[in-house]
């Protein structure tokens, strides 16, 4: 039987799979290049990532025995603007060991709260703020504790919120530290809901009022990713996250935050329709803490707790979260398994390029990128592909325009070009990825693969260079 036209077929399709890979390639009858295949080694070790993981109360750093990446504070009002347009943010950072944690390589989820019930009565309102809106709200004394909740229809209490969030913003909107805002304001804790059943029952604002205290969020914080606490009419609109304060309830978790923000819902504080959002965590993290430290990573439990951090794509869990359990203890597994499903987890598959080039010229690299974690990175900061001497000195390095907030869950591909430079001496030398954070344009991010250099580089293969 005549053959050769079989061959012809496998002969062409492998010309035409190596122009799909490198497409400056645009004719048969150039010289194809010699490839290097690489397949990097997965590593399984927790990652300790920018962004994800378990979030520490930022007043503890003795107490903190787990390693985080992320810190929360809550920064009450009355001791934010203690005075009329003073503001303390000197004693709030020291409260809140801002110092500390930046040393620590740390970032920082940020909500301001009015509203704190604790066993004392108290308000949480600056005094002067209080007197200006004549004591309007409610004072009490309920199973949440005691405090004060402000009548959040006052004109008043919205122009000087407004002034408020304009000076946070002016001091963190720029800050990398700070990583999250999340949209307190709104409720007890923050967390957007006030005492709804029974006599004791505290009215909740309508959304013609609440979008006045989210309008100031929206307007000056403009780096920084808002969060709220349940799908809204706003958070939709602004392509906000969402944080899960009941993490771990299967009634509050599944049947409730997941239900409403892939469904929609009625609110039963205020009986408007508020919208589904179901792909909110594509853009934005879902984050959230759990109604006790511990009890949701123990072996009764841990299932259930890995089942809903997957349901909904949860990124970070704190401050209720178990940071100070010791390292080691009998929870430590079931904290490590939690630690690898929260947020990204990327893992270099495959690298492709060309065995050799001359100095002067192109390295084309191919990569895929399996994310296998639950959620996207969602800040934009850059994949850099470099050149490393045996000694591990970098002698060429691009960013790529690549964004990484496109690899999703799932496989991915970059295609990065980087121009050897002239001089360069002949030689071997390793190709490398990076992702590099830009606060300090130093290798950021961790991929779940071996061969991790000093500097946090990753060695994909090598490459001769003549």
């Amino acid at each position: 039987m005549y053959k050769k036209p079989v061959l012809m077929v496998i002969k062409m399709a492998s010309v035409i799979g190596i122009i799909l890979i490198f497409p400056f390639i645009a004719a048969a009858d150039k010289v194809k290049p010699v490839l290097s295949v690489n397949y990097p080694a997965e590593s399984d070790v927790v990652l300790y990532n920018p962004y994800i993981g378990l979030s520490a109360d930022a007043r503890d750093t003795s107490g903190v025995k787990q390693k985080v990446t992320l810190v929360h504070a809550n920064f009450l009002w009355r001791e934010l603007e203690p005075e009329e347009g003073v503001y303390d943010f000197a004693a709030l950072e020291e409260k809140f060991n801002f110092k500390y944690w930046k040393s620590k390589g740390a970032r920082l989820v940020l909500r301001v709260v009015l509203d704190y019930p604790t066993k004392e009565s108290h308000t949480d309102l600056p005094d002067w703020l209080y007197a200006k809106i004549g004591g309007k709200g409610t004072h009490y004394d309920l199973d949440y504790g005691k405090g004060f909740s402000p009548d959040y229809g006052s004109a008043v209490l919205i122009q000087e919120h407004r002034k408020m969030i304009e000076k946070l913003a002016q001091r963190y909107n720029d800050d990398p530290f700070v990583a999250f805002i999340q949209l307190g304001s709104i409720g007890h804790w923050g967390e957007w809901h006030t005492m709804d059943e029974g006599p004791d029952r505290i009215a909740f604002p309508l959304r013609r009022i609440t979008d006045q205290y989210v309008a100031p969020y929206v307007e000056n914080f403009t780096d920084k990713i808002l969060m709220m606490r349940r799908a809204t009419q706003a958070a939709a609109r602004y392509k906000m996250g969402l944080y899960n304060d009941a993490f771990g309830k299967r009634d509050s978790t599944v049947d409730g935050f997941y239900r409403w923000y892939t469904k929609g819902y009625t609110s039963w504080l205020t009986q408007e329709k508020e919208p589904a959002m179901p792909d909110f965590w594509k853009t934005a993290p879902s984050g959230g803490e759990f109604p006790d430290s511990e009890d949701y990573v123990r072996d009764s439990s841990i299932a259930e707790t890995l089942y809903q951090a997957k349901l909904t794509h949860t990124s970070w869990l704190g401050p209720a979260a178990p940071w100070s359990v010791e390292q080691g203890s009998e929870l430590q597994e079931n904290i490590d398994k939690l630690l690898k499903t929260m947020g990204y987890r990327f893992v270099i598959d495959k690298a492709v390029y060309e065995k050799s080039v001359k100095a002067g010229q192109v390295l084309h690299t191919r990569m895929i990128i399996e994310n296998k974690g639950n959620a996207p990175f969602y800040y934009k900061w850059p994949l850099e592909i470099s050149l490393a001497d045996s000694t591990g000195s970098v002698k060429a390095s691009v960013r790529s325009s690549t964004d990484i907030r496109t690899w999703q869950p799932g496989k991915s591909e970059a295609t990065v070009y980087l121009t050897v430079p002239k001089g360069l001496k002949a030689g071997t030398y390793s190709v490398q990825a990076a992702i590099l954070d830009p606060s300090t344009g130093k290798p950021g991010v961790d991929f779940a693969n071996e061969n991790r250099g000093k500097d946090g580089r990753y060695q994909m293969g090598k490459v001769v260079i003549k």
